[in-house]
């Protein structure tokens, strides 16, 4: 089970983090990736469109077999310490906040604690444009996006929370959706007003044409009385 600490750390950066993946893979579509260590660059081959390098961080490594985690700091196969300035921070912050799962070297893979949740806190803790697992036989390694030349552009994020939220729950266990949704509607720096057991979050800006054009502006969520997300209305 995850503690308290790294569960308040997922319903923080959560569901923006998976929507950072979301975008992502739309974004990749069926694009070729190699990664080369020793540079520390994740190249993808795009259909169509130039390539793309990105200089990445190395956050661990996942076993198949094992159903273990590997924090990068403590692998001993020799990542060179300049990739793991992200996972290092990580640990840091695990020691100040008491996030063992964070400073623990090797983790036991479970539904609560397992690589896709903590690349998702990561990517939010580093605020990092993504995270990208790359699988090898027998496993994965996890990069953390930090390159500016990744760029991500939301014009409209009112219906694309209606969409991606709904998703992130059916996707990952949360023990408190309500502090999750707030979390990540601050991310997108809406007006939250809370009302009982609704929030009603409203652009502070209004969306120009013709990109946001017809784009609703305002959402209203309803919650019940343990804080479980009911629905989405929109105003």
């Amino acid at each position: 089970m995850a503690s308290q600490q790294f569960e308040a750390l997922f319903i923080k950066h959560g569901a923006a983090s998976f929507d950072k993946q979301i975008y992502l893979k739309a974004m990749l579509g069926r694009s070729g990736w190699a990664f080369d260590l020793s540079s520390g660059v994740l190249a993808f081959r795009r259909p169509h469109e130039e390539n793309l390098q990105l200089n990445v961080q190395v956050l661990g490594t996942e076993s198949e077999e094992a159903r273990t985690w590997l924090w990068g700091w403590a692998n001993p196969s020799g990542i060179p310490e300049g990739l793991l300035r992200s996972a290092n921070e990580l640990k840091a912050l695990g020691a100040e906040l008491g996030v063992a799962e964070l400073t623990t070297p090797e983790l036991p893979i479970t539904p609560t604690v397992d690589p896709q949740r903590i690349a998702l806190v990561a990517c939010g803790a580093q605020r990092a444009g993504c995270f990208f697992r790359a699988p090898y036989p027998g496993g994965a390694i996890y990069l953390l996006i930090k390159d500016p030349r990744y760029k991500r552009s939301v014009t409209r994020p009112i219906p694309r929370i209606l969409r991606v939220f709904p998703m992130f729950l059916s996707d990952y266990p949360v023990g408190n959706q309500r502090a999750a949704l707030l979390s990540y509607l601050k991310f997108y720096r809406l007006a939250v007003q809370e009302e009982g057991r609704r929030i009603i979050a409203t652009m502070k800006a209004t969306v120009r044409a013709p990109l946001g054009a017809g784009a609703p502006t305002q959402l209203i969520a309803e919650f019940d009385q343990g804080d479980r997300f009911i629905a989405f209305r929109q105003a």
